[in-house]
């Protein structure tokens, strides 16, 4: 049981630091203010922006352009949403099975998720409550799993003295 345990402390805390690695960047990229770079990424899905539109530096307007086309910089920020990328498609993973929709499969509502949707209800305040928490507990399990170790190191200490 006290290998058990032992095992147990040292995986969680080395697994802490990555999961609170994953919390702090999920949401420094969910959430552009904290990075600085608020207001310039703020535009809808498929927005033009001038002299910048599919490789096209010229500045002039593109023609017979998709509904599904992107800018470049706004490509990226879009996944696998059926978003086309310099004029190619996006990576959508594999498609719906046989009788479904896509967005009532498993695929369909991790997909949302991540997209901090769940169906058509926007829950980006609960995915950035989530990852701060995450944070929280992450950070204090860490400095729980430090205490746990100087508390052993310190009967350790104890018991070499009594012995000796």
């Amino acid at each position: 049981m006290k290998r058990t345990r032992q095992l147990h402390l040292w995986i969680g805390l080395i697994c802490s630091v990555f999961i609170l690695i994953q919390s702090i960047t999920g949401l420094l990229l969910s959430e552009k203010w904290l990075t600085g770079s608020g207001g310039a990424e703020m535009r809808p899905p498929g927005a033009m922006t001038q002299g910048m539109t599919n490789g096209n530096s010229t500045g002039a307007a593109p023609s017979n352009q998709s509904s599904n086309s992107m800018t470049p910089s706004t490509a990226g920020d879009q996944g696998t949403s059926g978003a086309t990328q310099r004029d190619r498609p996006a990576f959508n993973g594999p498609g719906p099975g046989p009788g479904q929709d896509g967005a009532n499969s498993l695929t369909g509502f991790i997909k949302g998720l991540h997209e901090e949707k769940i169906g058509n209800t926007n829950v980006k305040w609960l995915v950035d409550i989530a990852a701060i928490s995450m944070i929280f507990l992450t950070i204090t399990g860490i400095i729980l799993s430090i205490k746990t170790l100087r508390a052993q190191g310190i009967s350790r200490k104890k018991r070499r003295t009594l012995e000796a």
